[in-house]
This record gives structure tokens, sequence and C-alpha cells, in this order.
């Protein structure tokens, strides 16, 4: 059994992925039921014990985020960016988190995105669908609904409540600390014992091919047009070159880019050499002579 588990949590705007993190870890981070989602980057919540299992919870730009104003559409490179970073270890569990309701695109393209193009079923998924707070029991929803979900490969659907305040707190409270429980039961259950790559070491694929690779999957599920689309053997900065990436866009590309350096193999002095590109790199990303 694993000691320490990574999982990757997504969903759309709105669905209440910072809500489920924040009560599963014990922490608190901003949460809104606005048009504006909050989650405008990833986050990672450091790692917390449930029973001798260390967990690591990774909290995810919503794919639609641009749409609602939170990340603006130019930026989506920088959060896949800032994802590909994040997943340098890789993950042995998946969890999506949508509302309990009719099934949208939005949740279809979500799981297609995490699940089929990014890991690539490598991972098992949990889906924990929220808003069940007028279920007796929560798991009523899931059992009713079950066959809508066939499609989707979850290992298993959860039934929960993580709302809170109001008039109603005291009965959000044992209603989530019911919920806690579940999904946290579920996590050690299901986690695999060894994290599974996306690219490194072991996987044959480097880390900016693995970043084109995000992008363009990205931008076939937005619609963007066929010249956003990084071409073969184009690299990540010769892509953002070609299609006028801004100087303030490509001072935030400084802080995330130089980072997938380390995976890059290099013959010689590695740490001289890295460090003159990130240098260099940085120069020529925010129009300065090197």
């Amino acid at each position: 059994m694993a000691e320490h588990v990574r999982v990757l949590v997504f969903g759309g705007t709105g669905v209440g992925k910072t809500s489920v993190c924040n009560e599963l870890a014990g922490r608190s981070r901003p949460t809104a039921n606005d048009a504006q989602g909050v989650t405008s980057k990833t986050h990672i919540y450091g790692a917390f014990d449930y029973h001798g299992l260390a967990i690591e919870l990774i909290d995810t730009v919503g794919l639609h985020e641009a749409d609602s104003g939170t990340v603006p559409a130019e930026n989506a490179v920088l959060q896949l960016a800032e994802l590909l970073k994040h997943s340098r270890e890789g993950f042995n569990l998946l969890i999506h988190v949508a509302k309990a309701g009719r099934l949208t695109k939005q949740h279809q393209e979500d799981y297609d995105f995490f699940v089929n193009r990014m890991t690539e079923r490598k991972i098992p998924t949990l889906l924990v669908l929220t808003g069940c707070e007028n279920e007796r029991p929560m798991s009523a929803w899931v059992d009713r609904n079950r066959d809508h979900y066939r499609q989707f490969q979850y290992r298993e659907m959860l039934g929960t409540c993580f709302a809170s305040g109001g008039s109603l707190e005291n009965h959000f409270a044992s209603l989530r600390e019911e919920s806690r429980d579940v999904v946290l039961k579920q996590i050690r259950n299901t986690a695999l014992p060894k994290s599974v790559r996306l690219y490194g070491e072991g996987t044959g694929i480097t880390a900016s091919e693995f970043l084109a690779k995000l992008w363009n999957n990205f931008a076939e599920l937005a619609g963007l047009p066929a010249k956003l689309r990084v071409k073969t053997n184009e690299s990540v900065y010769s892509f953002m070159k070609r299609i006028g990436v801004p100087k303030k866009i490509a001072d935030l590309a400084i802080q995330h880019l130089p980072d997938l350096i380390d995976y890059i193999p290099l013959p010689g002095p590695k740490g001289l050499i890295k460090r003159g590109i990130k240098i260099l790199l940085g120069k020529i990303l925010v129009g300065r002579d090197a």
C-alpha cells in the first residue's frame, strides 16, 4: 500500500473543487458561488495525514475558466505549463468534481481532457458529485443515476455535500464530515500504490513534448483556430513567438517555462549549462538582448 499519494482534482467552474479540497485537507482557501471561479492557477495542498497515508491534493484551474473571465484565454498556455510543472512526480489518482444534475458538455470535455488525453486512462478516476445534501442517504442520487454515467470509466461515484454557511450550516457541517470520510476512504482504497509519471524518465516523452500535446488538446476542445496549434517539432518558445505572445505574458512565462529545462538531457556540466539556458531563455522571452 502507498504511503504517499498525489491526487489531481479537476472539474468545471463553480462545481466545488476548492470546497472539496478545503474540507479534505482541513485547509482554507477562498471559495465563491458567483460567475467567476476562484481557482485561477493550479494550487497544491501540502500533504496531510489520513490514518498513516500522506495525501497531496493538486487543485487545477478549470478548462472553461477563460470563458468566465477568471483566466484570460491568452494565459491558458501558461496555466498548462504550471499544471505540467506540478505533474512532474506523476499522480496516483484523479478526482473529477461535478454537481449532481444533468450531464453537460463541460463535464464530458473535462473528463476527455484529463482522463483520456492528459493521463491516457492510466490512472483510476473517482467522480465526486456535490450538491447531494437533500438526498437521504446522499448516495441515493448516485444509485438512481448511475446508468447515465456508464460512458465514463469512473472507479466509483460518490454523492456528497461540501456546502457551508447560512442558516443551514449546522446541517451542512455534519454532511461535510460524512462526505469527507467517504471520499478519503475511497482515496485510500482506490489510489495506485505507485504514482504514474506522464513525462520524463521512463516515459519516452519530454516535458516540452508533453506541454505541446496538452496545449493542442486544449486548443481542440476550446475550438481555437488551427494556427494556435503547436506544430510538429516546434519548440514552445517558437510557438509563443509565432502567435505573438505579448511582453506581459512572456514575463509570466519566465516563472514557468525555465523549470522545464530540468527535464532536458544535456551533456557536460549540466548545472552550469542549465543555468545559462534559463538566463538566456529569460532574456529572450522579455525581449532583451542576450
